[in-house]
């Protein structure tokens, strides 16, 4: 029986020690920048490997499993592996069934592979009443001033382009709409909200038919893309005070705030019968 009860307190101590010190969503990113960069770097099989464990993970998010499959069916349909490309695919789908791809290649062979997928797995999914969409992200931008976003429709019969933005943290969304400019150009013009501290801006372009139905995305609601804003717009303004409001004016006495007071009334109305003479202003303690 003590036999026993020490194996089952081996057993707990090393399960203990087995569990990382931090499980949140946070450390999890570190596992797929750590798997982009191998992606990045063509390091494929790396990159697989260390992504792997992230998709079966419960403490990861939604929008953390999509970001890992998609890296995982990118590598794998590189190496040529398409049947396990077409697995990890089907599983995005399976999570996601409008998901859009978030690869910025444009490779036709990539888009053809996942397009067949999605109609064989989708019903009523039609490639051709789609839409495709360039966008070059900004980098930076400060709170308070005007930000553009730009885009530009390369396929598909675009009706109207919408623009949704949040604030980190936030839980919905505002939707500004995009303008045409010509040449399947978009542009909105937005100002993020004042702050007296740096922040994110997250945020994704939906493309939209006729019908107000989305024909195609770029970022996703829960897959947003983001902009680094600095803070600005909320500094206190300094006013400057006239020189006759300053405390040492007022600590002079009240004889002096009312010469000044009936200077600047005469200049205002002009001489008045009676009035002292101009420049002889006479002040008695």
């Amino acid at each position: 029986m003590a036999r026993a009860l020490v194996i089952l307190l081996l057993l707990v101590c090393s399960v203990a020690h087995a569990q990382p010190a931090d499980v949140g969503p946070q450390a999890i990113e570190t596992y797929l920048e750590r798997g982009k960069k191998l992606f990045d770097e063509q390091e494929y099989a790396g990159a697989i490997q260390t992504l792997a464990p992230v998709t079966r993970d419960a403490r990861a998010t939604r929008s953390q499993r999509l970001r890992a499959l998609e890296v995982i069916a990118l590598a794998q349909f590189i190496r040529n592996d398409k049947g396990a490309a077409r697995a990890t695919f089907e599983r995005i789908l399976d999570i996601d069934p409008g998901y859009q791809l978030r690869d910025t290649s444009g490779s036709p062979a990539l888009r053809a592979f996942f397009d067949d997928l999605k109609k064989q797995l989708i019903p009523g999914f039609d490639p051709k009443a789609g839409a495709d969409l360039e966008h070059a992200a900004p980098t930076a931008g400060t709170a308070a001033r005007p930000l553009e976003i730009e885009v530009r429709v390369t396929r598909g019969n675009v009706f109207d382009l919408v623009l949704a933005t949040r604030r980190r943290g936030e839980l919905s969304y505002a939707t500004t709409p995009l303008t045409p400019r010509g040449e399947n150009r978009w542009r909105a013009r937005l100002t993020p909200p004042a702050s007296t501290k740096p922040y994110v801006l997250e945020y994704y372009v939906e493309a939209r038919d006729a019908g107000g139905g989305p024909i195609a995305r770029i970022g996703a609601p829960d897959q947003p893309l983001e902009i680094a804003l600095s803070a600005g717009g909320d500094t206190p303004v300094t006013t400057r005070h006239p020189w006759y409001s300053r405390w040492y004016v007022y600590a002079g006495g009240a004889a002096v705030a009312a010469g000044i007071g009936g200077i600047i009334v005469a200049a205002t109305r002009g001489p008045d019968p009676g009035s002292l003479p101009p420049h002889t202003i006479t002040v008695t303690p």
